[in-house]
């Protein structure tokens, strides 16, 4: 019972600090791992005051020969020991101890859609989709949203004239706020969904048949497209690795992409420079004797 109880109150300070629903059910699912191996190990159950240094480089160890993604185990150390300091500063530890290192992981290559994959996006959805749905397509490729902060967007959040526009975000990656420039195509998917009637309305932008659209729904969309016109599989993410993409390809410098998408690391951001197969391809022709 002191494992559920702890592992419960902690969550419950994390709300207090702003961290997303989704970072909060991270916690609680890498810590409830943590507590089954722990009472499995020590035969009794997992308590602040009886882990151990050698408790974390065990875990540590257990998930590498568990074969579990370096990205995976990196999470679960970081939530073990956010856990732990929280229990430090409330007093259920009697010292502190450093956990052991994560370990090394290489960033896997975001996937995007070429320029002529968007185009074959935008012309399925354009002969098969609802003004809603191109709307989505439109915005999420010239904006960058993560599906989430798409899902959460209301008409209050949206500000435009005829020639520029921006959004106010909420809702990403520790409910903080940026402000994302429209540019004309993105503004007209926005006119096209009413803005003039709803303009400043208090009320979500994107609709469902049972309420306020979810990143389900939006990936449900984007797969019933897949298969009506046998695209590649299109996720909402490769469309905001498509913006990042088209941006860095048309010289805007990574400090600038960076703000745009709210990565919160530019190594983040350094990722879209690495050149795909076609970027490739296209450079050996260059080089070809014969024309």
């Amino acid at each position: 019972m002191t494992k559920i109880t702890q592992i419960k109150q902690y969550i419950i300070y994390q709300k207090l600090t702003d961290k997303s629903p989704a970072t909060l059910v991270s916690y609680r699912s890498d810590l409830i791992q943590f507590a089954i191996w722990f009472e499995k190990i020590n035969n009794t159950e997992m308590d602040l005051l009886h882990i151990t240094p050698t408790d974390a480089r065990q875990y540590k160890q257990y998930l590498i020969d568990s074969n579990f993604r370096p990205q995976t185990i990196n999470r679960r150390l970081l939530s073990l020991k956010y856990f732990l300091e929280w229990g430090w500063d409330s007093k259920k530890i009697k010292y502190r101890f450093p956990l052991p290192q994560t370990v090394k992981q290489s960033q896997p290559i975001p996937k995007w859609l070429s320029r002529i994959e968007q185009n074959q996006l935008l012309r399925c959805v354009e002969r098969c989709g609802k003004v809603r749905d191109i709307a989505i397509v439109r915005v999420l490729m010239n904006t960058g949203l993560r599906v989430s902060e798409l899902c959460n967007l209301k008409w209050i959040h949206v500000v435009m004239s005829d020639r520029k526009g921006k959004l106010l975000v909420n809702a990403g990656k520790g409910s903080k706020y940026r402000e994302v420039p429209l540019n004309k195509d993105a503004r007209q998917s926005f006119f096209d969904l009413g803005y003039k009637d709803y303009a400043g309305k208090d009320s979500f932008i994107f609709i469902g048949q049972r309420g306020t659209l979810s990143p389900r729904g939006i990936q449900l969309m984007l797969k019933r497209l897949n298969l009506s016109n046998e695209l590649e599989i299109i996720s909402p993410h490769q469309l905001r690795h498509t913006f990042c993409k088209n941006l860095v390809d048309a010289g805007v410098n990574l400090e600038k992409v960076a703000v745009l998408a709210g990565h919160e690391r530019l190594d983040t951001t350094k990722l879209y420079c690495h050149p795909s197969f076609t970027d490739l391809s296209d450079a050996v022709e260059r080089i070809g004797e014969f024309d």
